[in-house]
């Protein structure tokens, strides 16, 4: 809560000389023509008056009285800490000066006044030559006088037990006034040893630079409304002929500002200007200050939180003396922009206050000090001191004020705590920009590259995508122009940019884009096919976060930008040089059936795309559409369209911002514009980017990991961010969706009321470790998720295996809603979050026990596929190949998930108290034995009349094996571990099967000829099943290797498809040190956990002696007592607990 805070007051002394300056200020400017005397003594208070309307040039007015008050009665000073800018220094490069010396270079043209500032300005660029930017003598003496007073008022801070540290900004001034600042120090001899340093990692937060606050400074207001004909009519024969007359005018008065910072007694260009145009120039200059550095409603509260590093050092080190019991002094040098924003934070009275008062803030040499004072009951307050003289704080009270002195002291702990929020925000804003989500664009790098994949299978298949976790649209940067199958509409290795496009891919796999629809910006010639507008682009150009896009296109000259909501997004587009600026927009129709029109009332291009099926139904419409609406903030200079492309054409300014919104619907176009006005009512770029953002960091903060290995943390959460993409949102703002199977608009039914409507299950994938993440981070969304199946079923009558494209596929093998469905019941999910669990097991039960009366549904995708063999054999024999699937035959893996599928249907069953249904299904949930050829202990195929194959052949891809080798679907009983370790001839011969599969010799070392394939799901738990056969130490090692081998941060870093994210997901849960070996149960294995702490839901695992390849688990505690299991409960998770792990070179024995 603020509260309210009365004016700045001084102490006495420094109120009197205040007051009085100001009052004769006031004469000099308003008074009646003096006498001449009283005009030579009042000269000097108006060239002061002068001077600071210099803003940020106002060389540092040294207070005429000590405004420091003695220590509290009670209290002692044992901390100071300061932070200040550099001293003067002439203006900031010589090009300045050279560029305006330019322009005053030929006599011919200037007046006759305009010779005599030639004169001065030659004098000024003479002094200044090789200077641009450097600390002048004048800020070397702020500096020494800055010191000096320091030393005098707290002599006993700089003793021979104090503890002096002093850093400083890499750029030269600032170093250069540390230095002048200690020398002085070490002048005045009073003992301590001062620790000096300048180091580029202190950059970080010594002078912060955020990219939302260089974001900020693009939206600054820079216009120029002041007249500039008087000035240079006076200086110039012909000002017309003056390219940039603002400029000269704003250059000419930061020189005259700047005389008052080098040593040129004699010289002023004070006179040039009225006072009018001086008042202009300040204000103006205030202003954009403050926009960019201060307290404005309008900059979002950015300023502020860019300065939360150098508050987090200013706590460190001030904790850190405070801990040591001995006096302490943190001195920091550094500019004017990190000094305004770190009173930004603290709510500096003299910037909430007052909105032109730069010269008081940030002057040359400006200063804060922080004076920590401590009592006999260590309690700890703190005084601030911003440029000599006492500083309140608005928002929160202070312990007490010293009435004599009028100074506000400030519990330290209570500062803490009320500032702790900006720290807490910048360590996520720092995470979600940290986060590399180019990983999985190129093809794969790692280790198992090549081993068993083929094709895309070898691509990590991701996008760079701006979006909302599990939001309707992925905005994507587009290299390929096309929907087609296996194709992404990014890559890393191609070299031109096609545009943004509004994606639906399912990202990480190899199926196909639909609905979508790309908008182009560009300059110079029309350009409207894909293959002419796209431009080149450099790597380097590229910041791409889960929040923001930008990419500099050089040929275009063209700033581009992008950031977005769940259903919309906003771009910005700003050109280097004037002239016309085209915006193409066009749908993704391989189909040619895409429809795009421009509205030039409503300053908008609109259109529709339809979707088309695959799988099932290939090329047949889905009976719905990608709809879409582009508006601009403008009108058209031009429009058109041909070839359902459309085009604007808009005239533009040098670095002007151009402005366009996006919105998309599959319901029409109504709800595309329901869709912008409810996301995007305004035009605000940089707050809408603020906003997703911040969704990111909540995002994120779903598993809180700690580690001092910041490059492991940060791969962490890329994978997190993979796995926010699918299933994604298909419904509007208003709930509207297109009905499953038909496509039709509908508004949800009472069960559906209030939730979102999802699509796009890739379920052979995501039921393994992806949805069970969803149930732990978002258990809400997964509800709605398994209420979306149930409305699929209720809609299209059977419940749908693979459901994408809003329709029926067969795409893979195996029924894995029943495993999504299953899991969340085991875990409880219905009774926290409930869904309708009656209607989705109908359903589930469907699927299981009957087919699709007549063939055109069967083909059309509807229920389980060769569900009359598994029925009549107990597996799927050889003979059955499988008609009407996407993938054909493979009948030892369709076995093995069958049975897995119904021991999760029977899950359910039970919850349900169909007792007979339960018994019946788990006694089918046992057919897997039927795969498992008891002469080789490995699965095999198998005819109708039950012969055995009897293939030898455990490697190689196999008809009957899903995207994968035998001797991986060996492997395939999640739900029987204990049934197949026995099946397998015991526990030795499990294990010796698994060395097999992994490589392990007798001795235990490990083989370059290993079969393992990480590039695809059926090998994903497997490195978990050694924990469940008594050899935890191999699941440990395996783990930590796939992790280390399989998991880069880079382009190339995926090892296989993403597949909706469970690549990165298995990638999240074994860093974590935990894995779901069997969804549908409550229970997790463990691995071996990659962090020094984690947090995932209210359980907290923390490790020691991790760290160096120490991957091994020595000993394990739970809650403080022993803990000797290698599962984890689901309960553990939820009631909350402390595991702690201990880790070590070496395995136990």
């Amino acid at each position: 809560m603020k509260t309210k805070t009365s004016a700045v007051r001084w102490p006495q002394p420094c109120r009197w000389i205040a007051i009085s300056s100001l009052l004769l200020c006031a004469i000099f400017l308003h008074a009646l023509p003096l006498a001449a005397q009283k005009r030579s003594e009042l000269n000097a208070y108006a060239q002061k008056a002068y001077q600071r309307m210099g803003g940020i040039y106002y060389a540092y007015p040294v207070p005429p009285a000590d405004c420091f008050t003695p220590a509290p009665e009670g209290y002692r000073l044992v901390c100071l800490s300061h932070y200040g800018r550099h001293g003067s220094r002439w203006m900031t490069s010589d090009k300045r000066y050279e560029w305006l010396w330019k322009q005053f270079e030929d006599e011919k043209l200037l007046t006759r006044r305009g010779r005599g500032v030639r004169s001065r300005l030659k004098k000024i660029c003479d002094n200044a030559r090789g200077n641009g930017g450097q600390l002048s003598p004048v800020g070397v003496r702020q500096q020494q006088g800055l010191a000096a007073r320091m030393a005098s008022r707290f002599p006993q801070m700089f003793g021979s037990e104090s503890r002096v540290t002093a850093r400083s900004s890499v750029v030269r001034r600032c170093r250069k006034s540390m230095e002048a600042f200690v020398q002085e120090l070490e002048a005045s001899d009073l003992g301590a040893r001062i620790d000096m340093r300048t180091d580029s990692a202190d950059m970080q937060w010594m002078s912060h630079e955020s990219p939302d606050e260089m974001l900020l400074k693009l939206q600054t207001d820079k216009s120029w409304t002041l007249p500039t004909h008087r000035l240079l009519a006076s200086l110039f024969r012909h000002p017309e002929t003056i390219a940039d007359t603002a400029r000269l005018f704003s250059e000419l008065y930061a020189v005259a500002s700047d005389l008052q910072d080098v040593d040129l007694p004699g010289i002023s260009l004070y006179d040039l200007f009225t006072l009018d145009e001086m008042r202009y120039c300040y204000q103006r200059s205030c202003r954009e200050m403050r926009y960019e550095n201060g307290w404005d409603p309008a900059n979002h509260g950015i300023p502020a939180q860019c300065a939360a590093n150098l508050w987090g050092n200013i706590v460190l080190c001030a904790d850190s003396v405070l801990a040591s019991g001995k006096p302490g002094v943190t001195l920091r040098f550094g500019h004017d922009t990190a000094l305004y924003r770190l009173l930004s934070l603290l709510g500096a009275s003299p910037v909430v206050d007052n909105s032109l008062n730069l010269g008081d803030l940030v002057p040359m040499a400006a200063n804060l000090q922080m004076l920590f004072y401590r009592n006999r009951q260590d309690s700890v307050v703190v005084a601030f001191y911003l440029n000599e003289r006492p500083m309140p704080l608005h928002g929160i009270h202070p312990a007490f004020t010293l009435d004599t002195w009028n100074v506000p002291f400030y519990s330290w702990t209570a500062l803490k705590r009320h500032f702790q929020h900006y720290l807490g925000r910048q360590k996520w804003m720092d995470r979600t920009r940290a986060i590399n989500t180019m990983v999985g664009t190129d093809y794969a790098t790692t280790a198992s590259a090549g081993r068993y994949g083929k094709g895309s299978e070898e691509h990590g298949q991701t996008l760079p995508a701006v979006l909302v976790p599990h939001g309707m649209n992925f905005w994507t940067p587009q290299t390929q122009d096309t929907e087609q199958k296996c194709r992404a509409p990014y890559y890393y290795r191609d070299s031109l940019f096609q545009g943004f496009r509004a994606s639906h891919w399912l990202v990480g796999g190899c199926t196909q884009d639909y609905g979508s629809f790309t908008l182009m910006p560009m300059t110079g010639r029309l350009r409207l096919k894909p293959e002419e507008r796209a431009t080149p682009f450099n790597h380097n150009d590229e910041l791409s976060h889960s929040y923001y896009y930008g990419v500099y296109l050089p040929k275009e000259k063209l700033m581009t930008e992008m950031t977005a909501t769940n259903r919309a997004a906003i771009f910005r587009f700003m050109p280097d040089g004037a002239g016309q600026l085209h915006v193409i927009v066009n749908p993704n129709s391989d189909y040619r059936e895409g429809f795009v029109a421009v509205d030039s009332a409503r300053q908008c291009i609109w259109g529709y795309n339809p979707v088309h099926r695959i799988y099932q139904g290939w090329g047949e419409r889905a009976g719905f559409s990608g709809w879409f609406v582009v508006q601009f903030q403008r009108p058209f200079r031009q429009c058109g369209g041909k070839d359902s492309v459309a085009y604007v054409t808009l005239d533009v300014k040098a670095g002007e911002q151009v402005l366009v919104k996006a919105a998309t619907s599959f319901t029409g176009i109504d709800g595309a514009w329901r869709n912008l006005r409810a996301e995007l009512p305004d035009w605000d770029f940089l707050g809408t980017r603020l906003a997703l953002d911040s969704i990111w960091q909540n995002e994120l903060r779903t598993i809180d990991v700690e580690d001092s290995d910041k490059a492991k943390v940060n791969q962490f959460y890329g994978a997190l961010y993979r796995t926010a993409f699918e299933p994604h949102a298909i419904s509007d703002v208003d709930g509207r969706y297109p009905a499953f199977a038909s496509g039709r608009p509908m508004m949800p039914d009472s069960t559906e009321t209030g939730r979102t409507r999802y699509m796009d299950f890739s379920m052979w994938d995501i039921y393994r470790a992806e949805s069970p993440l969803l149930l732990l981070t978002h258990p809400q969304m997964a509800s709605d998720m398994i209420q979306s199946l149930g409305g699929m079923y209720r809609e299209g009558g059977w419940m749908p295996i693979f459901p994408c494209w809003n329709n029926y596929t067969s795409a893979m093998i195996g029924d894995h809603a029943a495993a999504l469905v299953a899991d969340a019941v085991a875990k409880g999910l219905d009774r926290t979050h409930p869904f309708d669990l009656k209607t989705v097991y109908s359903g589930l039960r469907k699927n299981a026990f009957e087919s699709p009366k007549s063939y055109q549904d069967y083909a059309n995708g509807m229920g389980r596929r060769a569900l009359k063999s598994w029925l009549r054999y107990g597996y799927i024999p050889l003979e059955d190949s499988v008609e009407e699937a996407f993938h054909t035959q493979e009948q030892v893996s369709r076995t093995l998930e069958y049975a897995y599928d119904d021991y999760c249907v029977a899950q359910v069953a039970k919850a349900q108290n169909q007792k007979k249904d339960y018994e019946m299904l788990m006694r089918r949930s046992h057919n897997w034995v039927n795969m498992l050829n008891p002469r080789t202990g490995w699965a095999d195929g198998r005819h109708a009349n039950g012969r055995w194959l009897m293939n030898r052949d455990l490697t190689s891809r196999l008809p009957f094996i899903t995207e994968g080798a035998v001797m991986h679907y060996s492997f395939y009983v999640p739900h029987d571990i204990p049934g197949l370790i026995k099946a397998m001839g015991g526990r030795q011969s499990f294990v010796h099967k698994l060395d097999t599969l992994f490589g392990f010799r007798r001795d235990g070392h490990r083989d370059n000829t290993y079969y393992y394939w990480h590039g695809n799901e059926p090998c994903h738990h497997i490195a978990y099943l050694y924990a469940l056969a008594g050899e935890p130490r191999k699941t440990q090692l395996l783990v930590s290797d796939i992790l280390r081998t399989e998991y880069r941060d880079v382009p190339g870093g995926l090892s296989g498809n993403d597949d909706a994210g469970q690549m990165s997901a298995w990638q999240v849960f074994s860093m974590l040190g935990f894995y779901p070996v069997c969804p549908g149960s409550a229970e997790y294995v463990i691995g071996t956990p990659s962090f020094r702490r984690a947090r995932i839901g209210r359980l907290t695992i923390e490790t020691r002696g991790g760290g160096n390849g120490n991957c091994y688990i020595q000993r394990m505690t739970w809650n403080g007592q022993p803990y000797t299991r290698y599962t984890l409960s689901h309960e553990m998770l939820t009631d909350g607990g402390h595991l702690v792990i201990g880790l070590g070179p070496k395995p136990l024995r």
